[in-house]
């Protein structure tokens, strides 16, 4: 199997999906291979421990976690929902801190780059998943992607946040 280096992680459709389309043909520009991770298109069951205990872990969270621990650095994409984190991104957090014996290890010490198309401002998710992934002992890069109907993604905003990102998945 062949590793890939930097793994978006998709929390919509629609807009969000497209600007990991977006971040993800500037990786390829840059030579740096990736991948998307699409959670909506998963389906996943939502997590509870009862589900766990009678059904176990789905192998789509185990494949995903495979993918995940073997990436230099991840990049979330998500959109605002209620001024917060998508329920579907705190789902799939919840499922693959169940793997292994630290809840952290998948987090810890990683590189992430926080991005949003929100039809709303946008910064609550960023700042919320911000905390989250600190929390989780990831090294969450100064500059995120924010952008909304107001404010258009700029080419080169985005090239300079890929290069950090790239500096500290070094």
């Amino acid at each position: 199997m062949k590793s890939i280096d930097y793994i978006i992680i998709v929390a919509s459709i629609n807009e969000n999906m497209k600007l990991a389309h977006t971040i993800k043909k500037e990786l390829d520009l840059l030579n740096k291979n990736s991948d998307i991770i699409d959670i909506i298109k998963l389906d996943l069951p939502m997590y509870s421990s009862q589900h766990e205990i009678e059904k176990g872990i789905p192998d789509a969270i185990k494949s995903i976690v495979t993918t995940m621990s073997h990436a230099k650095a991840y990049i979330v994409v998500a959109p605002e929902y209620n001024y917060s984190i998508p329920p579907s991104l705190t789902n799939l957090v919840a499922w693959v801190s169940r793997i292994g014996d630290d809840f952290r290890a998948l987090f810890n010490e990683r590189p992430i780059l926080i991005a949003t198309f929100s039809g709303g401002g946008g910064d609550d998710v960023l700042n919320a998943m911000r905390v989250q992934f600190t929390k989780l002992g990831s090294l969450v890069i100064p500059r995120q992607v924010l952008v909304n109907y107001k404010s258009i993604l700029r080419k080169e905003s985005l090239v300079k946040t890929l290069h950090q990102l790239i500096k500290f998945s070094s």
